[in-house]
């Protein structure tokens, strides 16, 4: 298409040898291109499983970027690689299908399409294109180098062995009805790229292109039928097209390979997006591969299993021949194993031995007691020798409830505007001893702002101290460590003193829990955003509450504005609240929107 209007190894290695990321100074985007265990069917339906876990981009966005309005219709893509092909799968959301072309190598963009840049090795020369419409047509072309520079597009080139198809969600040329998108799949083999500069195409893990993705979408009269192209009056000729792009160029140029995104090949396989939480209960090994096999038609990939060491071999075992990973879930600080000595203590001098807090099931540890590391670090260490799991997953990181949420008080007959001291906890003698040591005040009977802002943080500390100790026996394991936590870093140093985005694990899973906090389904897209701009390159995964989402597509709604705010994933609490309603909603997003 010729309109005006990750990178190569070598020059990654020279910007960082001149002390510059190559990302860090772009502000093209990224994507990180994950290799495909299981084989793609390309018959235009992303429906299959190959698809499920490789990640969305971000929704393509006007050519000139921010200065125009956001694209009228939805356009995403996804890639995965193997050792013989590129895959790209794309959805363009549209409620009146329509193409015209069907000659392949005529000027596609004459229809809606959508087309792919790629240059491999990133030097803005050597690079090629490819374009589609709705009917399947095709054009490929080769660029020596970009029209800025006097190059020529080569049409009579072809990408040897690419396979391409389309599925439509709606009907074709047809404007009395309404559409739903049109969904494309792309496989092009490695061995196209060879030639025309590029002597070795198969990329490796770690290797970096440089591409970019475009959609071109016509203004289109809907009374006419056949559909026809809205005409500007004073030149009888049709309204420019609108183009909109994954990378923004900033102008209405395709060609700027300098301006394209970067994509990453990574050798691992995708990580989950979807998972569960979920509890041993008194299932028989029958009964676990019933679950596991209805997680697998679900879609889950994912699972949070809260269980003996035994039992979580037993599924890990399992899982592995589906594909889903499953991370060991513990509590953490709140124990019912937990020896009397090391139960944590109010403001006012009561340990939770002598007087429950909310509930009778609290026990919660005091973290700076070094018996509590101690036993921790035990606990973790027996399970990094159970056989097949990822990861261990620690909840009740934390502090008792300074302040509950709003939604949770009535239950206990309370209303807390600010932390009342029977539910202010870390007073254990062991902290407030070292608290003295270190800074010659007593919290207890030193009251001030300024004490309190120190005690606060000292706790906060304290808990940090711990989490870093148990990360340590995690990670030399080479396997991974996450937690459930409140729903933002504020909140959570707030209502349970937790300062969970200074703890550098490998992926969080806040707790959004909207109907907890009385706010509405579109809050979540709120607390995920905030979570993504402090941790813009850890995995993030979005924890939903479905015994709140039970009502016709409330659990969708939640997933979208979970996904709208940024998040890598979602959590849902917990499997026996998968109902009919959120089995369909379920099944809809993991294989074809999410």
């Amino acid at each position: 298409m010729k309109k005006s209007g990750p990178a190569s190894l070598i020059l990654l290695i020279l910007l960082l040898l001149n002390g510059t990321s190559l990302f860090a100074q772009s502000s093209q985007l990224t994507y990180t291109c994950y290799n495909n265990v299981s084989p793609v069917t390309i018959d235009g339906n992303l429906s299959d499983p190959a698809w499920r876990d490789i990640p969305w981009s971000e929704s393509f966005s006007d050519i000139e970027g921010a200065v125009n309005p956001v694209p009228r219709h939805e356009t995403r893509m996804k890639m995965a690689w193997d050792s013989n092909f590129l895959y790209i799968a794309a959805r363009l959301l549209e409620p009146h299908l329509f193409a015209t072309l069907t000659q392949r190598d005529t000027i596609i963009f004459h229809d809606p399409d959508f087309e792919v840049f790629i240059d491999p090795d990133g030097d803005s020369q050597n690079y090629y294109e490819f374009e589609i419409n709705s009917l399947g047509t095709e054009m490929d072309l080769f660029m020596p180098k970009t029209y800025k520079e006097g190059g020529k597009y080569n049409i009579s080139w072809n990408l040897d062995g690419i396979r391409s198809a389309v599925n439509l969600e709606g009907t074709l040329n047809n404007p009395s009805d309404i559409d739903t998108a049109w969904t494309i799949e792309i496989a092009i083999p490695w061995s196209a790229f060879t030639g025309e500069g590029h002597t070795d195409p198969a990329p490796g893990s770690g290797t970096i292109w440089r591409m970019n993705f475009s959609r071109v979408q016509w203004h289109l009269e809907i009374i006419h039928n056949p559909y026809k192209k809205v005409t500007d009056p004073t030149t009888g000729k049709p309204i420019r097209e609108e183009n909109w792009v994954w990378s923004p160029t900033g102008v209405i140029n395709m060609h700027i390979p300098e301006q394209w995104g970067f994509v990453e090949f990574s050798g691992e396989p995708p990580p989950p997006r979807w998972w569960v939480w979920m509890h041993q209960g008194n299932r028989t090994k029958q009964a676990w591969d019933m679950v596991l096999c209805d997680l697998d038609t679900l879609g889950i990939r994912g699972i949070l299993l809260s269980a003996d060491t035994a039992t979580l071999a037993l599924v890990a075992s399992k899982a592995a021949h589906y594909g889903i990973e499953v991370h060991a879930w513990i509590w953490t600080m709140n124990r019912g194993d937990a020896e009397p000595s090391w139960l944590d203590y109010n403001r006012l001098g009561k340990s939770l031995g002598e007087e429950k807090a909310y509930v009778d099931y609290y026990k919660f540890m005091n973290p700076a007691h070094p018996d509590v590391r101690e036993f921790l670090q035990k606990k973790f260490r027996e399970l990094t020798v159970v056989k097949g799991i990822k990861g261990v997953h620690m909840d009740y990181i934390r502090y008792v409830d300074a302040i509950l949420p709003v939604g949770l008080q009535p239950k206990y007959n309370l209303k807390q505007n600010s932390v009342m001291p029977q539910f202010d906890y870390g007073y254990h003698p062991v902290m407030t001893n070292l608290f003295t040591e270190q800074y010659g005040l007593n919290p207890l009977e030193d009251q001030n702002h300024q004490t309190d802002s120190l005690w606060l943080a000292f706790r906060l500390d304290e808990l940090n101290k711990t989490v870093h100790l148990l990360r340590e026996v995690i990670q030399s394991q080479d396997l991974e460590i996450t937690a459930a936590v409140f729903p933002t870093p504020e909140i959570s140093r707030t209502m349970v003193m937790q300062d969970w985005n200074s703890w550098q694990l490998d992926r969080y899973f806040p707790m959004v829990y909207h109907n907890f906090y009385e706010k509405q389904v579109e809050w979540i897209k709120e607390v995920m955003a905030e979570n993504k701009w402090l941790l813009p390159k850890t995995p993030v995964i979005c924890g939903i509450y479905l015994p709140a989402l039970q009502k016709g597509d409330q659990f969708s709604q939640a997933v979208s504005a979970a996904l709208a705010g940024g998040a890598d994933g979602v959590a849902m609490f917990d499997y026996p609240a998968f109902s009919e309603t959120i089995r369909k909603q379920i099944m809809r997003l993991t294989h074809i929107e999410f």
